[in-house]
């Protein structure tokens, strides 16, 4: 195991983990070796294989991403960005290994570090780390390359971004563009006004469920055994006796003495730029210079030249000081000195400071018995939070072995069996409320192999197994059952084409009139009727995106005339637009235009190495094994 691994993450770090690990894992199927899992072949890529079960971990995201459930139509298309998804994947990881690309040992460690289920009070606890991998039977070495590995991919992604470069004058006239302005008129036909004018008979019901019987089923559902971990039950259920709480108080006396305090006062010279900490400390050496000479008190400059305005109005003082509150540099200065001490220059993490000590207040211990109650409510944290690993690794050990019954891995925990009501893959109760449950519910593993699942993670301190007890398909719905739904839904459907048509027949008309008197004599109906909102923008929320989009999609109108459009509004309506003047926009880059401009020249690059590395590589594509 790395041995650099620390107890502090780099601040990136904590941002991009979940897109830099989390993600990647999901694609590339690191944990399948666990699995045993199927061993067809999804592709293969310059003749390396990619297995079907590295393309159904994506899928397993994607789905989750939706409730559980892929959405009505959608399995293919998913299936195939999964699959295009990996085949990427492959490509780049082979790009990193030709070229002998390679994350550190310090930033694989960082990376670890940072992942919040390895943290204890918000820090890397490494026996929390090796408990959570032994509980999910997963090697720590095994686990730390494929952490390499995805940094090291992340890490070729962003140079690739970064060689992304757009010059001034494309950006501008991108600017001119993105903020023209378009001046326009509207008219809108209602679908309510149409509605009444159509009707539906049984036969075109029949006809319709007929030719759409799949989207008239009943829900997939099922019922759940399941075996529930909870720290809190573990806390509760802690033995508690004076000995063992007096020995965990001398162990731990530290931490409920009153800490010592350090009456601190300083003078600050920021350093808010790395260019000019030259400055800054020229700066707070002269300061220094005039307090040894004699010329100026230490709390007259705190008044008149720190850059801490908040401490300058008490001539720099700070207040009490209590160590692991404050910068590391700072607290090394501060507890360096004696009472009455004044430090000389010294560098912390806010700039340059001259501190000085101008009281020490130690540390007052505390009696067992004024401590009493927060030390057994640490013991029986600490004893829970212990008894939680143990049982979660014996039940992730259990339930995998033993992967036809949840029985054994309950009597082994001493935790009880317990079932669900009916759930579908997108709604449930109790446990079944939770995402990650139904999805592993209605997963191929759990649902048709008849298998217990993983170890699942709900939260913190609370962690299941489930198992399919109860099955029922989704069933298809009598016609009697939803006749009124499909009438409901084909008379929305006629009522839309005729607002459509009656839409069009109006737009030839004002194209040939020019004019909104034709709207008038249509008798669809009247002048007063159409909106001016004047000029927009293509961010203008006066009208609805569909209508905005059109606008900006229709050609520049000649002198003296307007250029006519339409567009279906996704209610039904169905909008007739005159587009009267466009407004040449301002030229001028802004920094959010230009890191607009700079991810989106960035993503093109992006998508050009990607499909550079797929035209030079050999590659067979096996979808029928989805």
């Amino acid at each position: 195991m790395l041995q650099s691994i620390h107890d502090k993450a780099k601040g990136w770090i904590a941002y991009v983990i979940v897109g830099v690990i989390i993600v990647p894992f999901a694609l590339t199927g690191i944990y399948d070796y666990l699995q045993g899992g199927d061993k067809r072949v999804a592709a293969v890529v310059n003749g390396e294989e990619i297995p079907v079960q590295a393309v159904q971990n994506a899928l397993v995201q994607l789905k989750q991403q939706f409730g559980g459930q892929l959405p009505e139509g959608m399995d293919d298309a998913l299936k195939s960005n999964a699959l295009e998804s990996v085949i990427n994947q492959t490509l780049v990881q082979q790009t990193i290994r030709d070229g002998g690309y390679r994350a550190s040992n310090q930033e694989v460690a960082d990376a670890i570090a940072a992942i919040p289920v390895f943290q204890k009070d918000e820090k890397f606890d490494k026996a929390t780390y090796e408990n959570f991998l032994k509980m999910q039977r997963r090697d720590p070495a095994e686990f730390e390359m494929q952490v390499r590995t995805d940094l090291s991919q992340q890490q070729l992604r962003n140079a690739v971004l970064a060689t992304a470069f757009l010059p001034k004058s494309e950006a501008e006239q991108y600017q001119v563009l993105r903020n023209q302005q378009r001046e326009l008129e509207v008219f809108t036909l209602k679908l309510a006004d149409f509605q009444t004018q159509v009707q539906v008979t049984d036969e075109q019901i029949a006809q319709y469920y007929e030719q759409n019987k799949a989207s008239y089923m009943t829900d997939e559902r099922a019922q759940l055994a399941y075996v529930e971990l909870k720290r809190a039950d573990l806390a509760a259920q802690v033995s508690v006796d004076e000995a063992a709480l007096k020995t965990w108080f001398e162990t731990h006396a530290d931490a409920y003495a009153e800490p010592e305090q350090r009456m601190v006062s300083h003078i600050l010279v920021g350093v808010d730029d790395p260019a000019k900490d030259a400055d800054a400390k020229k700066r707070i050496d002269a300061l220094y210079a005039e307090i040894q000479a004699g010329t100026r008190t230490f709390e007259a400059i705190a008044r008149a030249d720190s850059d801490d305005k908040i401490a300058a109005e008490k001539d720099g003082q700070m207040g009490a000081i209590v160590a692991g509150d404050w910068g590391a540099e700072f607290e090394k200065a501060v507890f360096a000195l004696n009472a009455g001490e004044t430090s000389k220059p010294v560098k912390t993490e806010a700039g340059y400071e001259i501190i000085r000590v101008t009281e020490i207040k130690p540390a007052q211990p505390k009696t067992f018995e004024e401590s009493r109650a927060a030390v057994e409510a640490d013991y029986r944290k600490e004893q829970a939070e212990q008894a939680f690993l143990d049982k979660g690794e014996v039940l992730g050990r259990v339930v995998y072995e033993q992967d036809g019954d949840l029985a054994p891995a309950a009597k082994e925990t001493g935790l009880t069996v317990q079932q669900t009501d009916w759930i579908t893959p997108v709604q449930g109760q109790g446990i079944a409320a939770n995402d990650k449950v139904r999805a592993a519910a209605f997963s191929e593993d759990v649902l048709k192999s008849g298998k217990n699942s993983e170890v699942l993670e709900l939260e913190d301190g609370n962690a299941v197994v489930i198992r399919v007890v109860n099955h029922e398909p989704a069933a298809q719905k009598p016609l009697d059952m939803v006749r009124e739904e499909i009438r409901a839904a084909l008379l929305a459907q006629e009522a839309r084409k005729l607002t459509a048509q009656k839409g069009e027949e109006l737009l030839k008309q004002l194209t040939t009139a020019q004019s909104w008197a034709a709207l008038t004599a249509s008798g669809l109906g009247a002048e007063t009727a159409v909106e001016k909102p004047g000029l927009i923008g293509r961010t203008d929320a006066k009208l609805s995106p569909e209508i905005v989009q059109q606008a900006f999609a229709m050609t520049h109108p000649a002198e003296g005339k307007a250029t006519w459009g339409s567009v279906a509004l996704g209610n039904g309506d169905y909008a007739i637009v005159a587009l009267k003047s466009v407004k040449a926009g301002d030229a001028a880059l802004g920094a959010d235009a230009e890191a607009i401009y700079s991810q989106s020249t960035g993503g093109r690059e992006l998508e050009a190495f990607l499909k550079g590395l797929r035209d030079a590589a050999d590659i067979e594509t096996h979808p029928e094994n989805l």
